[in-house]
């Protein structure tokens, strides 16, 4: 590959030289056959230093010369003259373009010089807007009509930061616009095929997370920026001004040449051979490309590039000398780094040579690195792709391999396991009755403290009240033993009903407790309901409860001082709370399934939502309950009571409606 490329260099390098010897050249004569025909040897060249000439003084400075090919001055302050004379055939197409082949040219202007010797002007570049050129083309494109038989002379004047590299095509309007469709046919099924690429790598970076996958992806990126500004089709679409699109395009190219770089010392695996020189060479390389942007963003375009193109030839020297080290001492990374990076820097050395005036512009010189660069990303992907592969195929053999070891481990130690096992069991066994005998004892310990509080607020608030009844009216009779026999009646009063609420409250009290500590209490025996209800309504007032007795048995079996003792607080409860005005309802009615309901109705405020779970707890007085009297037992007492008769009490209605009910149920 070498030697081929020494000879395409040499023989590039010759043409040139053989056609210098031409003498001044004869007028371009446009065919009948109506192809593109090329400029190349029909045109003399000047150099004007200052830029500042018109066309109709240019002619006559001295100093013009024959151009025996192309346009290649390389990086060039001067503004390049060209002088063409131009005739058509009796028989030639009428319409005609002129394409220039460079589409990053900054500011191309076209003299025509008519038969009276007037000057017109045709200009366009990037440094024209784009709804200015006369042909809304990616490069410079002049249109023109020329008649038959005559001659017109043509000065073109070139003048650019970027390379002065480009060949000058004159083509008919019809093919052209043929030669145009097919030109981007081309381009949109090369960047598409860069598009599915760069698509394919992120999907697969995204899946392995690859050092090698993601730097490739930033290199496809970046070197599919880099070529889609040079030949200028994002200018073209989006009208990108030229003070945007020339600094995109050299940073762009600073940026391939960190990440070329990166990338190239990972494909020859030099962080792992050689670190030091690796990141030494990355670092230097990034130097370079933070000088060349530092340039490029201060308007030195060519020089920015130049500093990219003065550090890429030397890097690629020292990886392809390094590689070929690597690759006679059996390195098989440098044997594919030297198949695939050696065509695309060919293609970067022809087209350096170009812009540095040493090879002249062709369609090979001018495509030289996009094809190179094209055949470089397929080949490796290839790469990658097949490296993944070696990477799955040794990961599944590692991976086997472990299986295989971890699998006689397993054995062996399942042995073990079994007799650990074993004792392990009865060891938590043995622990798991200890937790439940320590989540009983903690249960046990947590309900007594709770009652425990609630007892003692209890006491703090029942037995407060009584006491300080008791203990005023004693002051009182003390202070005044000469008081009246009606005063002193009621003082005796006082103290009866305080002590007999103590007395009340201590009854109940060791009431709960007997029903909690011994199972005793509970005395089942026929009783007659009747009689029983009727007896218990007879210590309210006269008109305070109405009753309801539908269906009642002549007999029933329960405890009947228990039974009396849970209606008798379900009363109680409801004459607390209930309006004087308004008389309590008591229901009692057989089910359909056996059993009586005994409900027990009152009008009153809805109950907290947040207390309604608590109501049968045991001292538990709600917020309605504060400054009422009562030890927060009654309706515990109630649940106990059903629940040694094998029944339930249950809240029915929650007052939200006005009204609220208790129903307690026992079985037949």
């Amino acid at each position: 590959m070498t030697i081929l490329l020494a000879i395409f260099l040499f023989a590039s390098s010759m043409c040139p030289l053989v056609t210098w010897a031409a003498s001044v050249p004869s007028p371009l004569v446009l065919p009948e056959s109506g192809q593109a025909v090329s400029v190349t040897g029909h045109m003399l060249m000047l150099r004007e230093p200052g830029g500042t000439l018109g066309p109709g003084t240019v002619l006559a400075v001295p100093g013009w010369r024959a151009l025996p090919g192309a346009v290649s001055a390389g990086y060039t302050d001067d503004a390049v003259w060209l002088r063409l004379d131009v005739a058509r055939a009796a028989h030639a197409p009428e319409e005609w373009v002129l394409r220039f082949s460079n589409a990053v040219l900054d500011d191309v202007r076209l003299y025509r010089q008519d038969a009276a010797g007037q000057w017109t002007l045709q200009a366009a570049g990037a440094d024209v807007a784009r709804g200015a050129w006369p042909v809304d083309a990616r490069q410079v494109v002049f249109p023109f009509r020329l008649h038959d038989g005559t001659t017109e002379r043509w000065l073109l004047r070139l003048h650019s930061k970027k390379a002065m590299s480009t060949e000058l095509t004159l083509w008919p309007r019809s093919a052209f616009d043929d030669a145009s469709r097919r030109e981007y046919l081309y381009y949109g099924l090369q960047f598409g095929s860069y598009l599915l690429l760069i698509l394919f790598h992120i999907f697969f970076w995204r899946m392995t997370r690859e050092a090698h996958s993601g730097w490739y992806l930033l290199y496809v990126l970046s070197n599919a920026i880099t070529e889609a500004l040079t030949i200028a089709i994002p200018q073209q679409i989006f009208s990108m001004p030229n003070w945007l699109s020339d600094p995109l395009l050299g940073v762009s190219m600073a940026a391939s040449l960190v990440i070329g770089a990166r990338f190239s010392t990972l494909q020859l695996e030099l962080p792992a051979l050689y670190p030091r020189f690796s990141r030494g060479v990355v670092g230097v390389t990034a130097g370079a490309a933070l000088v060349a942007t530092l340039l490029v963003l201060s308007g030195q375009y060519a020089a920015g590039v130049l500093v990219v193109q003065g550090a890429a030839l030397p890097l690629i020297a020292i990886f392809v000398a390094l590689a070929t080290w690597l690759a006679m001492r059996g390195h098989r990374p440098a044997r594919a780094f030297l198949l695939i990076f050696g065509i695309f820097y060919a293609g970067v050395l022809v087209s350096f040579l170009r812009n540095m005036a040493v090879l002249p512009p062709n369609f090979w010189t001018n495509h030289a690195a996009t094809l190179g660069a094209f055949v470089h990303m397929m080949l490796m992907s290839l790469r990658l792709n097949r490296r993944y592969a070696e990477l799955r195929r040794a990961k599944d053999q590692a991976q086997a391999e472990a299986v295989r070891a971890v699998r006689a481990m397993n054995e062996r130690l399942e042995e073990q396991v079994a007799l650990r096992t074993a004792a392990l069991r009865q060891e938590i066994g043995r622990r798991a009755a200890l937790e439940g005998e320590l989540r009983a004892a903690l249960e046990v310990e947590t309900r007594t403290r709770e009652e425990q509080q609630d007892f003692v607020a209890m006491v703090s608030h029942e037995f407060h009240t009584p006491l300080a009844i008791i203990n005023t009216t004693a002051q009182q009779i003390a202070r005044n033993p000469e008081a009246s026999w009606d005063k002193t009646l009621q003082r005796c009063q006082n103290l009866r009903e305080a002590s007999g609420r103590m007395a009340a409250l201590v009854d109940e009290y060791l009431s709960a407790d007997r029903m909690e500590t011994s199972a005793a209490t509970f005395r089942p025996q026929w009783c007659e309901p009747w009689a029983l209800i009727a007896s218990l309504l007879a210590e309210w007032p006269a008109g305070r409860v109405e009753a309801s007795l539908r269906g009642l048995p002549e007999r029933l079996q329960c405890d009947p001082g228990l039974l009396r003792v849970a209606l008798r607080n379900l009363l109680s409860n409801a004459d607390r709370h209930a309006p004087q005005a308004q008389a309590i309802r008591f229901d009692a009615a057989m089910r359909a399934g056996g059993g009586i309901d005994f409900t027990i109705s009152n009008d009153g405020d809805a109950l907290p939502a947040d207390e309604i779970p608590r109501l049968f707890q045991k001292y538990f007085r709600g917020r309605i309950a504060q400054h009422k009297p009562g030890a927060g037992l009654g309706l515990y007492l109630v649940r106990r009571i059903a629940e040694l008769h094998g029944g339930q009490v249950t809240l029915e209605r929650t007052g939200s409606d006005g009204i609220v009910s208790f129903s307690l149920y026992l079985p037949a």
